[in-house]
């Protein structure tokens, strides 16, 4: 097995992989989200809301990054605005990568080079799509959605909460 770091962690074991990506997806993307929507209840005279609100913005941002590195994989270039497998050219191994890793354990060799060699991007994608990274990746971003509808079902009833758990359904079904 090859070591994935988070900041200055590593592991050898898939679960802990999962998590540190996880992680990574949350300071990349989720932060943001999370934050804001933090922000809006602050702002919004109810800050008794603001640790709901964060943790629906954490979930669905985790959820937004999962598809988006799924749809990596998936959905076309002009689609996503930039080349299929464009992760797997900056380095990085997302959740449809860690997972086709169990199938395949050669792509732990493919990922501690960071996909460098020669073969390696075209070689990692036909491991992804052989294996059921794919679905579990869809079936992970499905659990965040999950529990974000969950931190919702928290606040009031209102048309804004109607919209934000519309945003969950449009973020797992995007194709770009």
């Amino acid at each position: 097995r090859v070591a994935i770091t988070a900041g200055n962690k590593r592991s050898n074991n898939h679960e802990e992989q999962l998590a540190m990506y996880i992680e990574k997806s949350y300071l990349k993307t989720a932060s943001l989200i999370a934050h804001g929507c933090q922000a809006v209840a602050l702002n919004s005279g109810r800050p008794h809301l603001q640790h709901i609100a964060y943790q629906y913005g954490r979930n669905m941002g985790i959820a937004f990054q999962l598809v988006d590195d799924m749809l990596d994989f998936i959905s076309t270039s002009e689609a996503m605005g930039k080349a299929a497998g464009s992760d797997l050219k900056l380095g990085l191994a997302t959740a449809p990568v860690l997972y086709a890793a169990v199938k395949h354990p050669a792509m732990n060799q493919l990922i501690s080079r960071g996909f460098n060699e020669e073969g390696d991007i075209e070689l990692a994608l036909e491991m992804v799509k052989d294996s059921n990274g794919i679905k579990l990746t869809k079936a992970l971003a499905q659990r965040y959605c999950d529990k974000a509808l969950s931190d919702l079902k928290q606040l009031p009833e209102s048309e804004y909460r109607t919209g934000l758990a519309v945003l969950c359904d449009l973020v797992l079904n995007r194709n770009s």
